[in-house]
């Protein structure tokens, strides 16, 4: 196998894993409520990100090598047009899926917070609230005080 075929090789595999974490961050939209799921999901992802993270570092040795310093833009117009046609998809691919993903985790983060807030909420209700909706009488007691945030 030449450099290229490497470099190619190692692109397709990058890519193959973002499409995996983007199914995994799919997953777990459907299952929010559910913790057990979430854990194993979130066990799943973590060994994803680990492999993508060596598979990250060997493309950019590999690109070092073969751009040579040039920026992205330089180094694929100095490909022939064969390597232009292999490579130009799988990078677009590459770019594609990270965004994809990045929108696809925000919108997971902003989905976990608001379950974290709904339980929050639940729990107050739950707990209860003995102090009055009113200011207090001075020198009066403030029993009721919960160990619980009451952030809603």
């Amino acid at each position: 196998m030449t450099l290229w075929d490497d470099f190619i090789a190692v692109v397709e595999t990058e890519n193959r894993l973002l499409q995996e974490l983007i199914a995994i961050g799919t997953a777990k939209q459907q299952h929010i409520n559910d913790a057990q799921e979430i854990s194993r999901l979130a066990g799943e992802e973590q060994k994803c990100l680990t492999r993508l993270e060596e598979v990250d570092k060997e493309r950019a040795e590999l690109y070092d090598v073969l751009a040579a310093g040039k920026k992205l833009e330089d180094w694929l117009a100095s490909l022939d047009t064969e390597q232009q046609e292999a490579a130009a998809p799988l990078l677009l691919d590459l770019a594609e899926s990270l965004g994809r993903l990045q929108s696809l985790n925000d919108l997971n983060q902003e989905l976990l917070s608001q379950s974290l807030s709904y339980v929050q909420f639940s729990l107050n209700l739950l707990m209860g609230d003995d102090t009055s909706p009113t200011y207090a009488r001075p020198g009066g007691n403030t029993a009721g005080k919960s160990i619980f945030d009451r952030k809603v």
